[in-house]
Formats: structure tokens, C-alpha cells, sequence
């Protein structure tokens, strides 16, 4: 598989002019890097800290990590993504795609912001201080506003109508492509994350697949680089990898939603199938001391969904597959420590819970008052909102599903009362649950006997 490079399909020169454009009017530093972090053009207006920083091969390492991972993380979900890199300053990032595939993205920022305004950290924050040099380089990074930072991000998406003037192949994700025939999956993706944020990560920097896997033997065929298999399991492994479970879900369900489309481009059962096999194929990768076990698992699945999986069952099935693939990277990270990355995980592990806030920050060991100031900061939503919509994505789904009733849904999701539940759910959709049923239990293809698994959603922990 040849993959597709930035610097073979637009003109580098043309965008690092550009780039240095923006960089004298708005003072912060810019760089185009590959889809592995690599930079493409020249950087600019860097700090004397991240220049230092880049000096050392390991921490370089572990920028191109971060560059990469934050492109990712916008494209995502459909908008730029604000975040601190593992150095402790804050960067955006916009990504750039080529015929529906992630080719790099263009990084901003290389600032401080007030405490109290600080993302989350994109990956795990790295062991620098302690260096005289970092520490008085550090220093004299300058401080500017979170607005100031938002404002900038905004104003770097205007960049993609440059960009798309270099060639004609290449655009920012958030450009009006209608060329590329990607859009359908592209709204989906964005759809399936809306509310979600940059959950902080640990990625490993520099990973690099076993060369035994069958994911790093298809590297070497000839087949198509566009391959929506082999983008899915790219977009799994990074957010396994990252430990965002929250990404790890959407990108599953936007999977899924294509596989059970009222018309499908393929059949269901192949769709969900090539779904279990992007899933074992990160096994092998990140995880293949786990990776027979899954094997099993699948095989039992398959064996009692027959022909006709079922939309709810099939989504338990992978969500369960990647708890036990996550559970497997934590297990080799012992040192890691606990932050606000496992309660947003936690939620996306238990959507049907009515998690409070009180007991979300006793479990963080922080007072509800500094979290729901946190919680917002990262995901743009508070932490009752973002909770209940998460409760409610799972209750479309279920509903789509014909053989649950509606109070069980009700019951399942930590309503105390089907009326309120109805009240609620009519909010978000202007549906009735009932409403909703006749209009989209059709995109579930099990047959009307077969009965599905219910219960709290915790249990597919095990």
C-alpha cells in the first residue's frame, strides 16, 4: 500500500507561506506536519522552549506523537481541537485529508494560558522540569487568554480555502467536500462525537505495530489506501492507544450506523463482521497477550447472532471487545495516574448510568465545584448535560431496537419514572419514544422474536 503524503500532493511551499502569514498576524507559532507528526514545512515563530524541547530525540519523539494525535483528534470530531501538549503548553489543530483519508494537519499555538483556563493535557505531560535551561525557556513563553486561543482556531479554519489552492485533492475536513464522496461517513463521525472533547491521553509516542500482525502485513499489499477497514482500525488503535474510550465508542457506532443504513453499500453481517476484525486486528497490535481471547469471543458471537445481528447487540459486542483491549493497555501502564481522562471514560463505559456530580468528584477526590468548572473547560458542556446526553444517545439506540419495551429502556437507563423519561427524550428529539421506535426500529435487522440482552451496561466490563 503506497500511503498518500502531503508533500506529494499539494504545493509545501505555497502552504508554509501561508502559515508564516498567520503566524506574524496573530503571534502564534505554526507548522503542517504528516499523518505522523513529521513537520512538512518550516517552523514558525516556535518558542526557544519548544526548539530546546525538539533538540532532544526522545522528547522530539514524542511532539511528532502529539502533532499527529491532535490532527487525529480534530478530525474526529468535526471541529478544531484545543488541547496542551505533553511539554504543558497549549496548541490547536486542524487536520487535512486527502479522497477521505488523514494525510496531517497544521498545528498552532505554543502558548500559556491562566490556570484556571487550562485544557486538558492531550498526552501524558513528560519529565522535563528539573532542567535549568527548559525551566527559564518555559518561562518566557508568553500568556495569552483562552479566547484569544479560540478566537485564533476560528480563524485558522479561513485557512482552508488556501489549502484547497495548493490541489485540488487536498482540503481541511470542515471544507464543503463534495468531491472526495466521504461526506455522509465524515457527518456521521461528527455526529456520533458531538458533545465529546480532547480527553487527555498517555499514547505511546513512536508505536510501531508487531511487523508479524496482520494490520503491518497489509502495509506491504497493494491494496487501496482509502480502505474504510483499515481507516477504522487506524482510528481504533490511536484512541485505545490514547485511551480515549469515549473516541473508541463513536468511531464504532459510526461503523455500525453504516453497516445497518436502510441501504447499505454492503451487506450487514460483512459490515459488522469487518468491524470485529479491525477490533482484533488492534488486539494483535497493542494488546496480543489478549489477543486469542478475543478471537474466542468473537467466534461465540457470531455463532449466537447467526445471519441477523442485531444493531443493540452488535454495538455491546464491540464496545465489550475494546473494554477488554483498553483494560489490557491500562494493565501495562501502572504508574499512570487517575485524572479527569477515567471519568470521561467511565461515562462513555456506562452510558446508561445517571452518574451525579457529587460522586463523580469523589471518586477524582475533588470538590464538585472544581470539576464542573474543569469538566466544562474540556468538553464545552457540563457535567449533567454531557452525562444525560449520553444517556439519551443510548436510548435512540435501544429504542431502535424493537424487542425492548419502552419502560425496561427507561429502567435500563436510571430513569425513575417512564414519564420523565418520555419528557426528556422528547426534548432532545421533538419524538416521543414511541415516536421514535416506528421511525427507526427498521435500521435494526434481527428478526422481531429474537430477544436481546439487557441490563446495566456495566456488566460488559468483565
Amino acid at each position: 500500500m503506497t500511503l498518500k503524503r502531503m508533500v506529494d500532493l499539494m504545493d509545501v511551499a505555497a502552504l508554509a507561506k501561508t502559515l508564516e502569514d498567520f503566524s506574524e498576524a496573530t503571534g502564534f507559532a505554526t507548522v503542517a506536519v504528516d499523518a505522523q507528526g513529521v513537520p512538512v514545512t518550516e517552523m514558525c515563530a516556535f518558542t526557544d522552549f519548544c526548539r530546546a524541547i525538539r533538540q532532544d530525540p526522545v522528547r522530539r519523539t514524542l511532539c511528532h506523537g502529539c502533532d499527529a494525535y491532535g490532527g487525529l483528534q480534530s478530525l474526529a470530531h468535526g471541529t478544531t481541537q484545543i488541547y496542551r501538549c505533553h511539554a504543558g503548553l497549549v496548541d490547536f489543530s486542524v487536520p487535512i485529508t486527502s479522497q477521505n483519508s488523514y494525510v496531517g494537519a497544521i498545528l498552532c499555538g505554543q502558548d500559556r494560558v491562566p490556570e484556571l483556563e487550562q485544557p486538558d493535557f492531550l498526552m501524558g505531560d513528560s519529565p522535563w522540569r528539573g532542567d535549568p535551561t527548559l525551566e527559564q525557556y518555559y518561562e518566557q513563553v508568553p500568556v495569552v487568554g483562552r479566547r484569544r486561543v479560540q478566537a485564533a482556531a476560528q480563524t485558522l479554519l479561513g485557512l482552508r480555502a488556501g489549502v484547497e489552492g495548493y490541489s485540488g485533492k487536498l482540503r481541511l475536513f470542515l471544507s464543503d467536500d463534495q468531491a472526495s464522496g466521504g461526506v455522509a461517513q465524515s457527518q456521521a463521525r461528527g455526529a456520533a462525537l458531538r458533545g465529546l472533547s480532547v480527553v487527555p491521553t498517555d499514547i505511546v509516542a513512536g508505536f510501531t505495530p508487531n511487523p508479524n500482525t496482520s494490520s503491518a502485513r497489509a502495509a506491504d499489499d497493494e491494496a487501496d489506501s482509502d480502505a474504510p477497514a483499515s481507516d477504522s482500525a487506524d482510528i481504533l488503535r490511536t484512541a485505545l492507544l490514547a485511551e480515549d474510550f469515549a473516541g473508541t465508542v463513536a468511531e464504532i457506532s459510526v461503523q455500525l450506523q453504516a453497516a445497518f443504513d436502510p441501504v447499505p453499500s454492503t451487506d450487514v453481517l460483512e459490515g459488522v463482521q469487518a468491524l470485529d476484525e479491525a477490533l482484533l486486528a488492534v488486539a494483535r497490535d497493542i494488546a496480543p497477550r489478549l489477543a486469542p481471547h478475543l478471537e474466542e469471543t468473537i467466534v461465540r458471537h457470531r455463532r449466537g447472532a447467526g445471519a441477523h445481528p442485531g444493531r443493540y447487540t452488535s454495538q455491546l459486542h464491540a464496545e465489550r471487545l475494546a473494554t477488554l483491549i483498553l483494560d489490557e493497555v491500562l494493565r501495562t501502564r501502572p504508574q499512570r495516574q487517575h485524572n479527569l481522562r477515567d471519568l470521561i471514560n467511565d461515562i462513555a463505559r456506562n452510558p446508561a448510568r445517571a452518574l451525579s456530580l457529587t460522586e463523580a468528584a469523589r471518586k477524582l477526590h475533588w470538590s464538585p465545584g472544581h470539576l464542573s468548572k474543569l469538566f466544562k473547560s474540556v468538553t464545552g458542556d457540563t457535567f449533567v448535560s454531557y452525562v444525560m446526553s449520553r444517556r439519551l444517545e443510548r436510548a435512540e439506540l435501544m429504542l431502535a431496537s424493537p424487542q425492548m419495551p419502552v419502560g425496561e429502556i427507561a429502567t435500563t437507563l436510571d430513569f425513575s419514572q417512564v414519564n420523565y423519561f418520555s419528557r426528556v427524550f422528547r426534548s432532545r428529539t421533538g419524538m416521543s419514544p414511541s415516536e421514535y421506535r416506528r421511525q427507526h426500529s427498521s435500521f435494526d435487522r434481527r428478526p422481531l422474536h429474537e430477544a436481546i440482552p439487557t441490563g446495566h451496561f456495566s456488566r460488559l466490563r468483565a
